[in-house]
């Protein structure tokens, strides 16, 4: 059988490596090709685009929102208890380490290059043993965030239109003008463009190429029964009784003040699951629990037994859909990468589940009706699926 060779991000974040498990899972049944995930250890940052000090300021102020005293307040407010718990560097390093091996033991589950390489390596065409290379999903076009373009849109094959991505993802409403040229440049080198969001169809048009299709994310290809090997009880991590789940990625301390209030009122505990230690800390709270030491099996877990989520990942709504947990999405402000989660929630028409900090949660637990949402999601996968099949499948009669 023919190898296919996927480049995505290697990092240790919970949708990076669950969208690696599920694609691979999801190419391996259509028995067309063996996948292996290219184990590039610098896959977050690259050489060939340079971002100036300026821009990276500029970026982090657009990332924190400063637009408000109430923002800046709260900006102060992270920083200095940031401070107090870096403090503690032997508990804080201790629990990096812990929460590390979550994610390497987790990394049995994907079948990676037994090779590691470097950016340069792909470049240099280090990958002849593969038969087709496939690009995606995350972030992998967002040239702004990651430092390069070049081989996510496989400029080192020697063919042109040659690559194939699955739900790429730009996650940019537009493409800086001064890297409009080199995404002109590089989206030449792939074949069948499957892009995550709506918008992706939208910015490969405005480069070139109307033939982009809109496909779901990675995971949504699995079904909900298909991550119940991964979890287990969460009761060794959150004890016993009804909680609910806060996953935060910003700064903002409102998503928490929210969130435990609507926990009081229904008279469930707090878990605040942090990527890194960072405030606001669970004992600023009325019975809440900061959680750290958690890998891609063990969020899987708290989503599945929460009694709700309140979030603003991406992929925390991703497996609320598919574990059918009740959710409100909870973001500070219209932020333009939160287009991928606008346009999930608009495909399941689940647009009232949506809050912004401009506004108070309800005072009710969430109620999400999966037996609309389930058909929908079930018609978006099979659509998904056929067209990743339909892709690899041309690819393999042009390679013959």
């Amino acid at each position: 059988m023919k190898k296919l060779a996927n480049l995505t991000l290697v990092i240790n974040n919970y949708g990076t490596k669950l969208q690696s498990y599920a694609l691979c899972k999801a190419i391996k049944s259509l028995n067309l090709v063996e996948p292996e995930v290219i184990n590039c250890q610098d896959s977050w940052h690259g050489t060939n685009v340079k971002i100036s000090r300026k821009k990276q300021l500029i970026d982090v102020l657009k990332t924190y929102k400063l637009k408000s005293l109430k923002k800046i307040i709260d900006f102060i407010r992270w920083q200095y208890q940031f401070k107090v718990i870096r403090k503690n560097a032997a508990s804080f390093k201790d629990s990096n380490d812990r929460k590390d091996e979550l994610f390497l033991n987790f990394d049995k589950n994907i079948p990676y290059t037994k090779k590691v390489y470097s950016l340069d390596d792909i470049r240099r065409g280090q990958l002849s043993e593969y038969d087709l290379f496939m690009v995606g999903s995350d972030q992998v076009w967002n040239a702004p965030r990651l430092g390069c373009i070049d081989v996510y849109m496989c400029d080192f094959l020697q063919k042109k239109r040659s690559g194939l991505s699955y739900a790429a993802s730009f996650a940019i409403n537009e493409i800086p003008e001064n890297l409009l040229e080199d995404y002109k440049k590089y989206i030449q080198n792939m074949d069948t463009l499957l892009v995550r969001e709506a918008r992706g169809v939208e910015l490969c048009k405005q480069l070139g190429r109307g033939d982009a299709k809109h496909v779901v994310d990675p995971t949504l290809l699995l079904e909900g029964k298909d991550y119940e090997e991964l979890i287990s009880d969460p009761v060794n991590m959150v004890g016993t009784g009804d909680y609910i789940l806060v996953y935060s990625l910003t700064s903002s301390m409102k998503i928490y003040e929210q969130a435990s209030k609507l926990a009081a009122r229904n008279k469930c505990k707090m878990v605040m699951l942090k990527r890194v230690p960072c405030p606001p800390i669970a004992s600023t709270f009325k019975n809440a629990i900061d959680l750290l030491e958690v890998g891609p099996a063990e969020f899987l877990s708290l989503i599945k037994h929460a009694k709700c989520v309140v979030t603003g990942s991406y992929h925390a709504l991703m497996f609320s859909l598919l574990l059918h947990t009740d959710f409100y999405i909870y973001l500070d402000d219209a932020n333009a990468e939160n287009s991928r989660l606008l346009s999930t929630l608009d495909m399941f028409g689940l647009n009232g589940q949506l809050y912004y900090e401009t506004s108070s949660l309800p005072k009710v637990l969430p109620h999400v009706n999966y037996d609309a949402v389930d058909p929908i999601l079930k018609k978006k996968r099979d659509e998904s699926l056929q067209l990743l099949r339909e892709s690899i499948e041309k690819k393999l009669k042009g390679n013959i």
